[in-house]
């Protein structure tokens, strides 16, 4: 049996997610911020379903989207995908989280990213689609701010194609009452109703293992992150905001001292240690020698 990869429509969604997604750039084109989020259980598809309706998006933009650059994962990456955006005139991002928002921080974190990067990025009319285990982790300030427009729920998907509920920020908020008094947070489904219902089919073959293996490297980026972080080592850019020193400056105290360090995709990581220490140097009128 051929496996399809499109519907009778010849899009990879339904026609009404379609059309709503067309309203989502009609918004932005208003200067108005335009947060689609996109959730589910592991396997569901919600980033393959995030780069389908973030590859519509930019057609409908007359612009390409770009798996390797457009889609991100962590805090970090994401902010780096946002200026790549900015530089080479592209409006639509995915941003991934489900690798990195296992933490009370990571979700602090990523709450604070979320509302200044609206601030930052509305006025250049750039769409972001949010991929995250529960909607139930959505800060309430980007619902109160419209800036969180749509909610796509992936469920219980099949080898031929993945099954979705749509919500609206009205119906949203019904949700996100629904998950305080419920166990279970996706129990919280069962008693809101969706706008619509749709099926996706999965990406061509060749974007497929392109996602694939960026997703397989992103989680290993951040992995090997955390476990440097677990082991309290910084990064030198971190260092340089917690010091008040440049880099080139924390580099050559490295060398000079014989500091030693850890080495992570072009990063020197130091311990924190050596952080706090420098401060109270600082703070005591020592600056660092080299």
């Amino acid at each position: 049996m051929i496996k399809k990869y499109s519907w009778k429509n010849g899009l990879k969604v339904d026609t009404t997610l379609h059309e709503n997604l067309i309203g989502c750039v009609n918004r932005v084109r208003t200067k108005k911020a335009s947060l689609i989020v996109v959730d589910g259980g592991v396997g569901e598809g919600k980033t393959t379903l995030a780069v389908i309706c973030s590859q519509l998006l930019a057609k409908e933009m007359g612009q390409d989207f770009d798996i390797l650059q457009q889609t991100r994962q962590g805090g970090s990456d994401f902010l780096k995908g946002m200026d790549w955006c900015v530089e080479n005139n592209r409006n639509v991002i995915v941003y991934d989280e489900a690798g990195d928002f296992n933490t009370r921080a990571s979700l602090t974190h990523f709450n604070q990213n979320m509302n200044r990067v609206f601030e930052t990025y509305r006025a250049l009319g750039i769409i972001v689609v949010l991929c995250l285990p529960s909607f139930a982790d959505i800060d309430t300030s980007l619902m109160k701010k419209k800036i969180a427009r749509m909610l796509i729920h992936c469920y219980t998907r099949t080898a031929n194609f993945g099954n979705y509920k749509v919500y609206s920020l009205w119906r949203a908020w019904y949700l996100k009452a629904k998950f305080i008094k419920v166990t279970v947070p996706d129990d919280a489904f069962k008693f809101v109703n969706p706008n619509f219902y749709g099926r996706f089919r999965d990406l061509d073959p060749k974007d497929a293992e392109i996602l694939e293996g960026h997703s397989v490297e992103g989680k290993k980026s951040i992995i090997k992150k955390s476990a440097l972080a677990d082991k309290g080592m910084l990064d030198i850019k971190t260092v340089g905001q917690r010091t008040g020193y440049s880099a080139q400056s924390i580099r050559a105290y490295i060398k000079n001292n014989k500091i030693e360090t850890e080495k992570y995709c072009n990063a020197i990581y130091i311990h924190k240690e050596l952080v706090d220490a420098i401060i109270r140097d600082k703070e005591e009128g020592k600056k660092i020698s080299y």
